[in-house]
């Protein structure tokens, strides 16, 4: 029966279009306007806050803490020549460290949240309440770069406000400051302005021994051990199993992203404009946040720099929970 097989065909085609999700509409593409140095030649850092911008364009809180998903970056300019100029596109690791320093600075911010309003009647969160924070010390007092229509009009925004901490600390008075994810703390002990996540986790984790296994000297000396031993073969062996690889293969006490271990944002992307253009990569930027560093041959030289989000279940974006 030809008419009934097609029937059923006509059917599972129509459940299958029903059951496929429909991605919200979001406007997936931010255009910013990078001024280089007066000083040509002379390299400068740019930074960006995707999750803001994301906000500001679609009219909509894009939450900071997750993983977006650059799909590209295009830099144009009219003028700059071929050499002389590079452009580079910078963020944190996407590693366990990352992420879990993360989670514990937004595990704190909940539990503090939580200790300061458990006598309330009521939640007085404000409606776009989140938890954010800065790439580095550099990210959290530079200006950031505003998302751009064609006519070079900045997007108009509202508030934007990072997380601020607050602990006694042991003084006498209250001690607030923000949260960086990568770098060193600034200010003294109960006098912060800023405290670095991924530093601060490594400051309260328990790590490993540098020698594991902890063992004796004399191994190849003992007894036993040279039953077996026609020669020196033995020994040799009981040596190098001693004193090769026992210790880590990466700095045991300084996580990396900390203030003595690679500090600054990894390089995602790298690249030199070619006749006005060029053409990034995707990667993924843990919390949306972004450090370009850029040079050209011209003074105050404009890059156009046009960021691609790919599209996604997260109101029209791809950006995973951390």
């Amino acid at each position: 029966m030809p008419g009934h097989g097609s029937k059923e065909m006509k059917k599972k085609s129509s459940k299958r279009s029903r059951s496929a999700k429909k991605l919200t509409p979001a406007t997936r593409v931010l255009r910013y306007e990078l001024t280089n140095s007066p000083n040509a030649g002379t390299e400068t850092s740019h930074y960006i806050d995707i999750a803001r911008d994301l906000s500001r364009v679609n009219r909509r809180l894009y939450r900071q803490g997750r993983d977006y998903h650059v799909k590209k970056i295009t830099i144009v300019s009219s003028n700059t020549p071929n050499g002389g100029n590079r452009v580079s596109a910078a963020t944190m690791g996407t590693g366990w460290v990352t992420q879990m320093a993360w989670k514990r600075g937004f595990q704190t911010w909940n539990k503090m949240n939580a200790e300061a309003t458990k006598q309330l009647a009521g939640n007085i969160a404000g409606t776009w309440s989140d938890f954010k924070v800065s790439l580095t010390p550099e990210f959290r007092v530079a200006s950031k770069l505003a998302p751009r229509d064609n006519g070079g009009n900045a997007y108009l925004g509202g508030e934007w406000s990072y997380t601020v901490l607050v602990t006694p600390d042991g003084t006498a008075t209250d001690d607030e400051f923000q949260l960086t994810m990568l770098g060193d703390h600034i200010g003294a002990a109960g006098a912060r302005t800023s405290v670095a996540l991924v530093k601060s986790y490594g400051e309260s984790r328990a790590t490993v021994q540098n020698n594991d296994p902890n063992v004796p000297s004399v191994a190849s000396a003992d007894p036993l051990v040279n039953v077996f031993d026609y020669g020196t073969t033995i020994d040799d062996v009981i040596d190098n199993l001693e004193t090769s690889n026992d210790s880590a293969p990466y700095d045991v006490y300084n996580y990396p992203g900390s203030d003595l271990n690679a500090p600054k944002p990894i390089i995602m992307q790298d690249s030199t404009l070619v006749d006005g253009r060029s053409v990034m990569g995707g990667f993924i930027a843990r919390c949306g946040m972004i450090e370009f560093e850029a040079k050209s041959a011209i003074p105050n030289d404009t890059f156009s720099v046009l960021v691609e989000l790919a599209p996604g279940n997260y109101r029209g974006i791809k950006a995973d929970v951390i």
